[in-house]
């Protein structure tokens, strides 16, 4: 249901503001080499600016009608989509779930456009499809996804009633459209056994055929039965004869070969761990983003994050467990991943990686603050933006940091404006 637009502008002024810039850039089909790097703060998008080898956050951000999920670029790069949802902010019985859409100006900035669309269920991902006209959302809860019509003008149509009746599985969490455009991969987590509350929910990979907006079941991928396979994300080799999935809780990599009908191979092609040292786990342990280099087809990068904690001095601290980005070369012939470099990320649980365009440079963002200690002494590592440039063999050099205070709220999502 759409909100209305006086509605939707009170929304974004927020109480620090925005402010508009010039008119839209780029035209489709133009390149676009540039990008304006978006870090999350609750509802509030802030754009983020390099200086030299530093990060420096931007006073005024855009506001939001809920807490940041996810964003996606329409192909033509003229536009923005943001999915936004009070599900983990609010209290009241009733909550609010939007899609928001923004055009893209010739300086990166971000104007918002069309209304707001009201969503069932909280977004946990979006996507757009490769022709620009349509946007789908995954749902963890009910385990779910939506596809909504884009117009000529790039606002949000109307959500396309779906005709077959899907299976999604447990907890879904991202939706892409396949290369081809002719179907559309939902990884489900599934969830972990909770000892005398629910057994397991097991995982799984779910292949739609897409055709004119409407979804149908294809196929369903979820090596013994989905147990113990947290399927998380995923991304497409430029190829378009791969995909790489990464498993949260199990901290590997499974990399599948797509069919020339879009099916995936039944099993793994190739199974990685994506952890330095996998033989010493300690628990709270798992992966979070999945990226392909953006320029170069032979690097792959995928986030640990290190949550599990042990206590210390009466206080919850990290036991030790990895806060990397591990980086696979991957084999042009045969889409192997191999992991060449695993790189201290300075903080606590990144869960979003954003590259710059040209393939040169990228930020990882951790959510929250966390605790350590450091030779007997307890410390807060704050949540932080971590700046590495990327080397011609795809490896990642450490630049900077830029420390956030979240005052109890969370860099949920950091991303890339191209322009």
């Amino acid at each position: 249901m759409p909100v209305g637009r006086r509605r939707f502008n009170t929304l974004l002024a927020g109480t620090a503001g925005w402010v508009a810039a010039g008119p839209v850039g780029t035209a489709a089909g133009q390149p676009q080499s540039r990008g304006a790097d978006y870090a999350s703060l609750g509802a509030r998008l802030y754009r983020i600016r390099r200086d030299g080898d530093s990060l420096v956050r931007e006073p005024r951000p855009l506001v939001l009608p809920a807490q940041v999920q996810e964003g996606w670029q329409h192909p033509s790069g003229r536009f923005f989509y943001i999915a936004s949802s009070d599900q983990r902010t609010s209290t009241a019985r009733v909550r609010h779930h939007y899609l928001n859409a923004f055009r893209v100006d010739s300086s990166g900035d971000l104007q918002p456009f069309g209304g707001a669309v009201e969503l069932p269920h909280r977004p946990i991902y979006i996507t757009v499809d490769q022709r620009g006209e349509y946007l789908l959302s995954a749902y963890s809860f009910p385990s779910s996804l939506s596809v909504h019509r884009l117009n000529a003008d790039g606002s949000i149509g109307d959500m396309v009633d779906q005709r077959a009746s899907l299976d999604a599985g447990y907890y879904a969490h991202a939706v892409y459209v396949m290369p081809s455009n002719r179907a559309v991969l939902l990884p489900a987590r599934g969830n972990e056994p909770e000892p005398g509350v629910h057994t397991e929910d097991p995982g799984g990979l779910f292949v739609y055929g897409f055709e004119n907006g409407q979804l149908t079941n294809k196929q369903a991928v979820a090596p013994d039965g989905g147990l113990a396979y947290r399927a998380r994300h995923a991304d497409f080799h430029p190829s378009g004869r791969w995909v790489y999935v990464d498993l949260e809780t199990q901290n590997l990599l499974h990399t599948y070969a797509i069919r020339s009908d879009d099916t995936l191979s039944e099993e793994p092609v190739f199974v990685s761990t994506t952890l330095a040292a996998p033989e010493a786990y300690r628990g709270g342990q798992t992966t979070s983003s999945i990226r392909m280099h953006p320029t170069n087809g032979r690097t792959l990068y995928v986030a640990n994050r290190g949550r599990g904690t042990e206590i210390f001095r009466g206080e919850p601290v990290s036991n030790g467990t990895e806060n990397t980005i591990s980086v696979f070369s991957v084999d042009a012939g045969t889409g192997e991943p191999n992991l060449v470099q695993t790189i201290d990320t300075r903080s606590i649980a990144v869960r979003t990686m954003a590259f710059q365009p040209d393939g040169r440079s990228m930020v990882a963002a951790s959510p929250e603050p966390g605790q350590t200690r450091v030779q007997g002494r307890l410390e807060t590592v704050p949540a932080m933006l971590t700046l590495y440039d990327i080397e011609a063999d795809g490896r990642l050099a450490f630049r900077s940091t830029l420390p956030v205070d979240t005052r109890g709220e969370a860099m949920f999502w950091s991303g890339i404006v191209r322009y």
